[in-house]
Order: C-alpha cells, then sequence, then structure tokens
C-alpha cells in the first residue's frame, strides 16, 4: 500500500496521548551561562575593596541619616537628600550586617552588580548579542563602576530607568499586564529615589504622547506643542527677573521669612526686581534659593505652614496662568479624541481602533482588566508608603512631590557645581569613548534604517508612509532617550559627574546594538542557514571562525597588528611623556596621527584582502579592541588605584584619604585605651564627621570658636582649619595638645577645560587652560603632552585645590595616630 492509499487520519483513529508527570530537566544555555558568569564578575568588581575609599562629603551624608533611620530615629524627607529610597535600603542592610564603611555602600554595589544583568530582560527587542554587549560594558564601563560603588542615589535610579524601559518595551511586545505593572513599580520606586524622575518622565512622556497622536489625531500635535510654548512662555518669559548681588537676591526688607506653624503669613520681604516684559509681573519665587530652602523639609509637621509656603508658587499669575494652559490644552484634547465625531459617525479614537493599527492597540490594552488603574494604584502606592516614611510623617505625601520640584526649581539659578554646558560631552569623551563613537554610529545606522523602511513603504504604495518596522522601533526609542537626556541634562543647572551615569545608560544601550548590528552586516555569511537566529551577530561571527579558520586567518592576523600597533603607540607615549628630559625632543603631537595613518592602512590592507564588508567588521573589532582596553585601564585606575584622589575630572571633589586613617586609627586607639569607643573627643560644624564619630559615646560636637578648653578626658579635637585660622582663640584653648594640619577635601583643577567667553579669539599661552589649547593649538607639542599625561596618568596641567582639618591629640597619642602627625601648627 502506498502512502497515498493511506487512509486520512482522524481524531478517533489517533492513539492517546499519554501524559505523564515528568518534569523536564532544567537545561542551562550558553547564553545564560555567560550572564551569570558575568554577574559573578561584575559583583566581585563591585564588592572588591569597597571600604577603601575615603568617604565623600555626600556620602557621608547618605550613610549618617541611613544609620540614624536604622537606629530608630525615624525619617523626614528633605529635598536637599533627595528620596527616601536610599536611606530605608541602607537601613535594611545596617539591619542585617551592622554600620560600617563596607556595609553603608553595599546596597549601592548590589545594585550596580544587578544592572549588568538587566539587558537580558531586552533581549529579544535589542537582540541578543548586543543586550551581551551591553551587559559587558556596563561591568566594566569606568563612570558605571565608579558610580556604583559610591553611596549615592543615582545608581538606585539608574537601575530603575532600565527597568521602566525594558517593561515599556516588553509591554508593546507582549501586551502582558504584569510588564505594564512592573512599569508602575520601577517608576514609582524611581520617584521616591531622586528627582531625576521628573527628567525622565520629560524624556519619555513626549516619545509616547508623540506617538499616541501621530496614530490617533495628528492635529493634537499642534494643540499640544502650542500648550507646551504657552507653558513656557507663562513660566519664563513673563516674569521679571530678580536684582542679585554676589549671587543672592536683594531684597527691600532683609532676609526672605518663611511661613512656620507659628507664623502662617509673615510680613512680606519684597525682592527688587526688574519688571515682566508684558504684564510687569515679578519673578517667580523659585528664582529666590530662600524660598528654596523654606519648601524643604518641614520638621513640625505642619500641612497649615507647608501650603502657605506652596500657595506663594501657585498663586503667581504667571503660574496660574501655565496650569490654566495645562488644563485647557490637556482638556481639548481628551475631548477632541474620544468626544467629538467625525462625519462617518466615528470619533478619532473609533476610527484608529476600526485600523487594526498595532500601536493603537497597545494604548487600548491598557483599558483590558482596569490594568491603567492598577499601574496608577501600584505608583501612588508606593510613592506615598515612602514619602510618608511608612506613614509616620504625613506630611511627606505632599513634600515628595511638590517640595522636591520647588527646591530644585529654585536650585536651577543656583547652579551648583557651576559646569560648562560640554561639561557631559567631555566627560564622556574622557572616561567613555568605547559608547560615545558607537553611540553615534548607532544614531546614524537607525536613521538609515528609518529613511530605508520609509522608501520602502512608499514602494508598496502604502497610505501611511510613517508606519515603519518595529525592528527599528528599539533603536530609534534608544536614540531619543540618548539625544533628550543628554539634552536636558546639560541645560539644568546642576551638573556634577555622577549624574553622567543618567546620560551613558541609554548611550551604552544604543552603542550595543549599534555594534552588533555593524558586525552582523559585516560578517554575515552568504547563506546563514536556519539555524542562526537574526539577532545573534556574536554566533555568526564564531560561527565563522571556527567553520572557515583557513579564511579567517587574515581577521586574527589584522587583530594583532591592530593589537600590536596600540601596544607601541601606548610604550612610545608612556616614555615620550613620562620623561621631562625627553619630551621636548619627541613630536609627541604627531604619535596619534600616524598610528591613525598606519590604522587605515591595515584596514584597507585586510579590505583589498577580504573586501569593504569584511574590512568595515575588522575595523569595528579593532576599534573594540582599543578602545576597550582603554576602558579597562581607566575603570581600574578610578577604582581601585586612586579612588579618593581628585585628579579624575569623574572624582571632581572628594575627601582625602587623611580623613579616612585618622578616623580609623582615632578608632583603633579608642579601644586600645576603653576597649571599645567610649574615648573622649570634640569635633566642630563639619558634617562629615557626624558619620566617622557615629560609633563614640563620649564625642561632643563644638561651636567653631571653642568657648572652653578641653577637659583631660578629651583626647582629640577635630577641626576646620577655617576655625581654626578664625577664631585665635580656639589655638590658644587646645594648648598642651600635638596639631597637625592635614587636607580634608580636595578637587580637580577645574580651571583646565573651563572655556574663557573668548577663548576663541584670546591669546594662547601656556598658562590658558588646557581645553583651550587642546582645541586652538592640537599640534603643539606641550599641549599634546600634557592632554596624553592626562589620558595615560591621570596627571592634570594644575594642581589640586583642596580645604584642610587640623587634628588636635594628646601627645601621647600623637605617634598612634601616623606618620607626619605630631608635627607644629
Amino acid at each position: 500500500m502506498s502512502v497515498a492509499e493511506l487512509p486520512p487520519r482522524t481524531v478517533e483513529s489517533t492513539p492517546p496521548v499519554e501524559r505523564t508527570s515528568r518534569v523536564q530537566p532544567f537545561s542551562l544555555t550558553l547564553e545564560q551561562a555567560a550572564y551569570i558568569a558575568l554577574f559573578a564578575i561584575t559583583l566581585f568588581a563591585h564588592l572588591w575593596g569597597l571600604s577603601v575609599r575615603a568617604y565623600h562629603h555626600d556620602e557621608t551624608h547618605h550613610a549618617f541619616f541611613s544609620w540614624r533611620l536604622y537606629q530608630g530615629q525615624g525619617y523626614v524627607h528633605d529635598p536637599l537628600l533627595h528620596g527616601p529610597f536610599l536611606y530605608f535600603a541602607n537601613a535594611f542592610v545596617y539591619f542585617f550586617f551592622g554600620d560600617n564603611n563596607t556595609t553603608a555602600r553595599l546596597s549601592v554595589a548590589l545594585f550596580g552588580s544587578a544592572l549588568v544583568l538587566m539587558p537580558y530582560l531586552i533581549r529579544r527587542e535589542l537582540g541578543r548579542s548586543a543586550a551581551l554587549i551591553a551587559a559587558v560594558y556596563l561591568a566594566f564601563s569606568p563612570v558605571f563602576l565608579y558610580v556604583g560603588r559610591f553611596i549615592r542615589h543615582d545608581p538606585f535610579a539608574v537601575a530603575f530607568e532600565l527597568l521602566t524601559f525594558i517593561a515599556i518595551v516588553r509591554y508593546v511586545s507582549t501586551r502582558k499586564a504584569r510588564w505594564l505593572y512592573i512599569a508602575a513599580a520601577a517608576l514609582g520606586l524611581m520617584c521616591v529615589t531622586m528627582e531625576s524622575f521628573f527628567l525622565y518622565v520629560a524624556i519619555m512622556t513626549p516619545l509616547v504622547l508623540g506617538l499616541f497622536l501621530w496614530r490617533v489625531w495628528r492635529p493634537g500635535l499642534l494643540l499640544l506643542g502650542a500648550m507646551v510654548v504657552a507653558v513656557a512662555a507663562f513660566m519664563f518669559v513673563l516674569p521679571g527677573e530678580p536684582e542679585r548681588s554676589a549671587g543672592n537676591v536683594v531684597r527691600e526688607n532683609g532676609a526672605y521669612q518663611c511661613p512656620s506653624a507659628s507664623n502662617l503669613f509673615p510680613p512680606a520681604n519684597p525682592m527688587k526686581y526688574e519688571p515682566g516684559p508684558i504684564f510687569g509681573l515679578s519673578p517667580l519665587p523659585t528664582a529666590d534659593n530662600a524660598y528654596g530652602l523654606c519648601v524643604r523639609n518641614q520638621p513640625d509637621n505642619s500641612f497649615a505652614a507647608y501650603f502657605a509656603k506652596l500657595g506663594q508658587f501657585f498663586g503667581h499669575p504667571a503660574v496660574l496662568l501655565a496650569i490654566g494652559a495645562v488644563v485647557l490644552g490637556l482638556g481639548a484634547t481628551v475631548a477632541l479624541i474620544w468626544f467629538r465625531k467625525n462625519r462617518d459617525g466615528l470619533t478619532p479614537w473609533q476610527r484608529a481602533r476600526s485600523l487594526g493599527d498595532p500601536a493603537v492597540e497597545v494604548f487600548a490594552s491598557l483599558g483590558n482588566d482596569r490594568r491603567l488603574w492598577v499601574a496608577l494604584g501600584i505608583f501612588f502606592g508606593i510613592y506615598a508608603l515612602f514619602f510618608s516614611a511608612f506613614l509616620t510623617n504625613p506630611v511627606g505625601i505632599v513634600s515628595g512631590m511638590f517640595g522636591s520640584v520647588l527646591y530644585w526649581l529654585a536650585q536651577h539659578d543656583v547652579q551648583r557645581g557651576g559646569q560648562p554646558g560640554y561639561y557631559y560631552p567631555m566627560l564622556l569623551s574622557v572616561y567613555e569613548p568605547l559608547a560615545l563613537v558607537w553611540g553615534i554610529v548607532g544614531v546614524a545606522i537607525t536613521g538609515w534604517l528609518v529613511a530605508r523602511a520609509l522608501r520602502r513603504r512608499e514602494a508598496a504604495a502604502v497610505r501611511d508612509p510613517f508606519v515603519i518596522e518595529w525592528g527599528v522601533a528599539t533603536p530609534a526609542m534608544l536614540v531619543w532617550w540618548s539625544i533628550a537626556t543628554l539634552f536636558i541634562y546639560s541645560w539644568a543647572g546642576e551638573k556634577m559627574p555622577w549624574l553622567t551615569m543618567h546620560v551613558a545608560l541609554p548611550l551604552v544601550l544604543l552603542a550595543a546594538w549599534a555594534l552588533a548590528k555593524t558586525l552582523s552586516w559585516a560578517f554575515a555569511r552568504s547563506d546563514p542557514g536556519p539555524s542562526l537566529e537574526e539577532g545573534d551577530e556574536l554566533s555568526a561571527l564564531a560561527e565563522k571562525a571556527v567553520s572557515d579558520s583557513p579564511r579567517g586567518r587574515p581577521l586574527a592576523i589584522y587583530l594583532a597588528v591592530i593589537g600590536g600597533l596600540a601596544l607601541f603607540v601606548f610604550l612610545l607615549l608612556a616614555v615620550a611623556t613620562g620623561n621631562a628630559a625627553v619630551a621636548p625632543n619627541v613630536p609627541v603631537a604627531l604619535i596619534a596621527p600616524g598610528a591613525l595613518v598606519l590604522f587605515a592602512a591595515a584596514t584597507l590592507c585586510y579590505g583589498l584582502l577580504r573586501g569593504f564588508r569584511e574590512a568595515v567588521g575588522a575595523l569595528a573589532l579593532g576599534v573594540v579592541l582599543v578602545g576597550g582596553a582603554y576602558t579597562l585601564r581607566s575603570s581600574f585606575q578610578i577604582n581601585y588605584l586612586w579612588g579618593d584622589t581628585a585628579k579624575e575630572m569623574l572624582i571632581f571633589v572628594q575627601s582625602t584619604p587623611d580623613v579616612a586613617r585618622v578616623m580609623e586609627r582615632l578608632e583603633t586607639a579608642s579601644t586600645k585605651r576603653t576597649g571599645g569607643s567610649d574615648m573622649a573627643i570634640w569635633y566642630d560644624n563639619e558634617t562629615i564627621w557626624s558619620w566617622y564619630t557615629r560609633n563614640f559615646t563620649a564625642k561632643t560636637q563644638q561651636q567653631p570658636a571653642l568657648t572652653a578648653a578641653p577637659g583631660p578626658e578629651v583626647q582629640a579635637v577635630l577641626m576646620l582649619q577655617e576655625n581654626f585660622d578664625t577664631y585665635p582663640q580656639n589655638r590658644d584653648k587646645l594648648d598642651g595638645f600635638v596639631l597637625q594640619r592635614l587636607p580634608m577635601r580636595w578637587w580637580f583643577p577645574e580651571d583646565q577645560y573651563r572655556l574663557p567667553q573668548d577663548w576663541q579669539s584670546a591669546p594662547v599661552s601656556e598658562n590658558s587652560p588646557l581645553l583651550m589649547r587642546v582645541l586652538r593649538t592640537p599640534f603643539d607639542n606641550t599641549t599634546s603632552t600634557q592632554l596624553w599625561q592626562y589620558l595615560l596618568y591621570r596627571k592634570p596641567p594644575g594642581y589640586l585645590g583642596s580645604t584642610d582639618f587640623v587634628i588636635a591629640v594628646r601627645p601621647g597619642l600623637a605617634q598612634e595616630i601616623g606618620l607626619g602627625t605630631g608635627a607644629e601648627q
């Protein structure tokens, strides 16, 4: 009987399949093993030597207030110290492991390690190879590893930013409610962590709203655009500008008076100002930093006083006009989309639903099972619990949103740090050049893919040319996120090096995607076969290396040549820049251009041998090889060699190693004399001592000017040098003590990268800022030498600035504190 003659099988004729309860054994894939190994490495990298680095001024605040919470002293939200998540997370760690210089940084180290694994969750949309590349880069990045071992809010916030992005992308792909709830939880945790939440929302909201309005009702883009312009005009154009003296607002009747529980309406203290250009309005209250200080924490827990402060801002005519514009714009948009019917009897929303647009269906799914309301409940539940300190401080529910926004709006004009607008691109160029280069490539590739998609739609006569492949959606979102983040953080008044973490995050993801795409295109086989998954670029490259090894030898030779050339250039620069006698005789300025010429020649030879495509791939791998070596070296230096030495631009300002050494030896001396931390010490109003002296039971904080000499029980006195010099009686009252002056905190010589206003025309000399000389005279030998000395050895061309402290100890204790201590002040 032939196959054709066999009777057709029916359900009845099919034998039942025997079901068993056997559980399939767990199978670990190579990809999963790679992530596990990478996590083990990055966990070790984050935890190694965690307590060695001296605590930064901000770190002592965060560690100390976490300790107070752990000690049962409660928590009151203070916008100056950002959100409550860090303090509760650290108190949780203290509860299990105790409080010390290691455990205080443990929570951020764990979050920094977890961040490395998170690209795994988006591997389907980003590409498996791109996700793995991003994870590897995050593990060894100088910025992410350094800030990820630094007890600040940023490591937590960045982890929640990435988790939110992942949840949004996964929800778009799957429409599963759990991803919406994860996004809501991540946003809630981001909100209770740091005010960067508001910048993140400002970045992502236009993207989501723009896509929604483009798909549903395009005139809404003009309507909401007009609303944004109106709000900006009301908030930033109509109000006047205050008169300032030495950075402070000039007031008619002295200092600004804050409303309090006993005085809800204090006497007015009008500021002198230039009236607004149209209605002559006064400046916004947030133009005065004193007002920002008044909307910070409310210790008396008075809602009335807090709302009096808020009323001063929201009662301003410009703010009322802005609120009116928002209500009118959003209300009109909602009415015109969901209630106004067209000639066909359908609202714009109903018509968009009828077209079966996948993007519209994603938005429509938010209404299923009341999931949007559940997500909002998750967000506000997290917000209320944390800001109210788990219902122990109800005023925090108001302060968490309004206090944070108004305080940091006031800080925008203060511009703490005073960094230039090019600050973040400069830091990325020094610390993350690999991510910066491939991020730019990613922008170009994404633009090309979008343009190609539009051409295909036009050729196919698609009515709507702006429907593009979903495969471009993720990189397009990353391009928007990268550019918008760089812009908004560069615009913000306060620019600090640790904020570079926020700017670099989307850039790293985009760069990883661009590298994976480039390698996929360059090394794609003519017939990849069914076993090769789309986007698995590294597998393709590995398969090529194994199955085509005789032909693959030129690639190995090329990479060996590039690696050898890079090593030779490094050694040449090391010799030329490390020896003052040799440097003038070596054309340092020509070494890098010469290396680039040789690099290009090697790539050209490879292209003639293997073709243009593979030459591009080889060039990409060569860039990764050289850039990766530089990145690893930079990361090792800043994290394990001089993590508390301010010659790193990324460190900016840092407590010196002398602080940690002195405090450690004071603890040892106390244990030796009292068997614990009972040795009596005094300290002044410098807040850094709060953390370091927390366990001393006989510590006493004194006024900057001592009113009495220390008693015989006091063994050590810690004092700022400025207090010691300002109040002559301090020296007299410390008679009999051995004094030593030591640097307390130091900072990078910022004058070397600050460009003067006339930097393009001003005469260039050896005293000009290094950045100015690099831009104006890049081939000058002295300039090139100093540039490479910094890039290779982090040797700045100027001296570190510092503020000092004085430690006064009894003579019998002097030698135990360390070398140098005991010299007369």
